[in-house]
C-alpha cells in the first residue's frame, strides 16, 4: 500500500473553497463545493502521482 501525501489534498480543498466563495452566493454551497470537488481532485492527483512513481 502506498503512502499518500495529504498536503496536496488539503491544498485543493482550500483552493476549491475559495473558488466556491467567488462563484456561489450561498456560504453552505461554497463550503460543500470546496470539500467535495477539492477532496476528489486532490485525492485523484495525489494517487496518480504516487502510481507514476512506482
Amino acid at each position: 500500500m502506498s503512502k499518500v501525501s495529504w498536503f496536496p489534498v488539503y491544498l485543493f480543498i482550500i483552493m476549491m473553497t475559495v473558488v466556491g466563495f467567488l462563484v456561489f452566493d450561498n456560504m453552505a454551497s461554497s463550503i460543500i463545493f470546496g470539500i467535495s470537488v477539492g477532496g476528489i481532485f486532490g485525492w485523484l492527483f495525489t494517487t496518480k502521482k504516487s502510481r507514476d512513481n512506482e
